[in-house]
C-alpha cells in the first residue's frame, strides 16, 4: 500500500512540474512554427493564415484558410491535417489539385512546430 502511495505521489509530482514547465514550451514550438510557417506557407496561406496571400492569384487552387481547421467536418486534429497536407494525403475542394508537396524539403520536426504555430490561430 505505501508503495502504490509513494508511486501516486511521485507521479502527480512529476505531471505538476511538466505542467510548470509547458507554458514556456509550448511558447518556444509555437515561435518556432511561426518562423517556419512565414518560411514556407505565408505566400500562399497569408500572414494570417486564412488563405489570402499574395500569391493566391497565381494559383490554381485557392489556399486553405487555415485559422478554421477545428471547425471542419473532418474531425482529425490540427496536426494531422497540417501533416497530411505536407505529405499531399489531404483533400482538396478542387479535384486533382494539391498544395505544392513540402515532404522531400521540410522535416517532421519543423512539420510538428508549424502545427503548433497552425493550432495558435484557431478561431
Amino acid at each position: 500500500m505505501f508503495q502504490k502511495f509513494t508511486i501516486t505521489f511521485l507521479l502527480s509530482i512529476s505531471l505538476a512540474a511538466s505542467f510548470a514547465q509547458a507554458a514556456p514550451v509550448e511558447e518556444e514550438s509555437i515561435n518556432k512554427g511561426r518562423l517556419e510557417y512565414e518560411a514556407r506557407c505565408m505566400h500562399c496561406h497569408g500572414d494570417k493564415a486564412d488563405g489570402k496571400g499574395h500569391l493566391v492569384s497565381f494559383l490554381k487552387i485557392t489556399p486553405a484558410d487555415l485559422t478554421v481547421l477545428n471547425q471542419s467536418s473532418d474531425k482529425s486534429c490540427v496536426a494531422e491535417k497540417v501533416m497530411k497536407a505536407v505529405l499531399g494525403r489531404h483533400k482538396s475542394t478542387t479535384e486533382g489539385a494539391k498544395m505544392t508537396l513540402l515532404k522531400d524539403v521540410i522535416s517532421l520536426e519543423k512539420v510538428y512546430f508549424i502545427s503548433e504555430y497552425i493550432k495558435s490561430v484557431q478561431k
